[in-house]
């Protein structure tokens, strides 16, 4: 509240006047649509004051009062009991996009809030809005093809508030490269050999994964070593994914992306729009699969976790020191066994254990293209019965371990870590990847 700032405002509303301050301070602003009457204008001239000073003229006789939260400026009626009574049934989120060396709006920036459907993009003054929120914590990305991915975490309280967030995108320095004709050269065939791993590892190996095509697979770059197995790629934009088994197309910004013949890592940021569904069977197969995809997901055991329906929805955990060295068929007797609750593990949305957590899910068991992956890994004979690959005792459920990177890690109100890299998941949580992923919004 101490910053000083320079305004000369007349006869704008208060939308338009917070909209300024915060652009000129980028302080976010949050506030219910109907706090002051929208025929109402207001008339503002500083040389140089404080926020303070601004808000206390702006808001003078207009019986709306301030306060501060997580550095949030909140607006509310005067007459409201308590500080916390400013809130009604619907958050919107919206903001100004500009560039920070001319200060001009940004038109046609995709906004939109990772892990979900929510999206919008600027118009030609930078003003963009996304409607419909519940309180919580979000992540707003701001991608553009000429400018510098930008994010930024939101949280909103209470209901039918605006939160106000000002942005400003660097523009991206690009240096000109020689072009390369990789057709039919060493190169082009090592990028070729790097993509068909990146996509297995990505997209993983589900039967969702045969249905998935990433789009644009030329904003990838790939570095791929023959002969140490190591892979390493990037993308100068978000890769595309048409996923026609859950029914999404998914933009993904892939922040981290590395893999050796024994690990993995990937992290990214993901948005969701629902595909076009041609047909009432083909709307039914999308709901089957969305329903069979959730079950047994982290997703699910993270809500079933924090809502104390472990037992209820299928679920079995125990902490284990180590993970074993192969799983046999007598390690899948320990669902019997198993006697801990989640009050060993979780306490107000938290999880904390200091060794492997070991996860079972009775209602459904692993795919065959699961099993035989790990036998291969593990040098194992499999049997083959009418062509789907069988063991014995492998029939009991889908067994991950989680192990945590932090001493305690937070679950939000979706079933989502909220830190990420929070975790490292082996077993079947490990083998499914991107070709899995649905939005925070889904409920089977």
């Amino acid at each position: 509240m101490s910053k000083k700032l320079q305004i000369s405002l007349r006869e704008v509303t208060i939308d338009s006047a917070l909209n300024h301050i915060s652009y000129k301070t980028n302080v976010f602003f949050s506030y219910s649509s109907d706090i002051v009457d929208e025929r109402q204008r207001f008339t503002l001239s500083y040389e140089e004051a404080s926020l303070e000073s601004v808000l206390n003229q702006l808001l003078l006789g207009t019986g709306v009062e301030y306060t501060t939260i997580n550095g949030q400026v909140i607006l509310f009626k005067s007459s409201a009991t308590t500080t916390t009574q400013y809130f009604f049934e619907k958050i919107n989120i919206r903001g100004n996009v500009r560039d920070v060396d001319t200060g001009e709006p940004i038109p046609g920036v995709n906004v939109y809030v990772a892990g979900t459907l929510k999206g919008s993009s600027t118009d030609i003054n930078g003003n963009f809005v996304i409607k419909g929120f519940t309180p919580g914590k979000y992540e707003i990305v701001f991608s553009h093809i000429v400018y510098t991915l930008a994010h930024t975490m939101v949280t909103v309280e209470g209901d039918q508030q605006f939160v106000h967030i000002p942005i400003k995108l660097e523009p991206k320095t690009t240096q000109l490269k020689n072009i390369e004709i990789r057709a039919n050269s060493d190169a082009q065939k090592n990028w070729d050999r790097g993509f068909k791993i990146f996509k297995e590892e990505f997209l993983g190996n589900t039967q969702n994964a045969t249905k998935c095509t990433i789009v644009n697979p030329d904003v990838l770059d790939i570095d791929y070593n023959r002969d140490t197995g190591e892979l390493k790629a990037t993308a100068a934009q978000p890769l595309i994914i048409e996923n026609l088994a859950l029914g999404y197309r998914i933009n993904y910004i892939l922040e981290l992306f590395e893999h050796t013949p024994t690990v993995t890592r990937l992290l990214g940021i993901s948005n969701f729009e629902e595909l076009p569904v041609n047909s009432n069977v083909e709307r039914k197969r999308i709901i089957r699969n969305r329903q069979k995809s959730y079950g047994g997901s982290m997703t699910h055991f993270l809500r079933a976790l924090t809502s104390g329906r472990l037992k209820k929805e299928g679920f079995v955990i125990d902490e284990v020191d180590e993970l074993p060295s192969s799983i046999n068929n007598s390690y899948f007797e320990l669902p019997a066994k198993l006697h801990a609750d989640r009050e060993q593990f979780a306490f107000d949305n938290t999880l904390k254990f200091t060794k492997y957590l070991l996860v079972i899910y009775t209602k459904e068991y692993e795919s065959a293209a699961y099993v035989f992956d790990q036998l291969q890994m593990n040098n194992n004979n499999a049997s083959v019965h009418n062509g789907s690959i069988t063991t014995a005792g492998r029939n009991v459920g889908q067994m991950s371990f989680i192990k945590l990177n932090l001493p305690v890690v937070t679950i939000n109100s979706k079933g989502f870590f909220n830190e990420p890299l929070a975790v490292t998941t082996y077993g079947y949580w490990s083998w499914e990847r991107v070709a899995e992923y649905m939005p925070f919004e889904y409920t089977p």
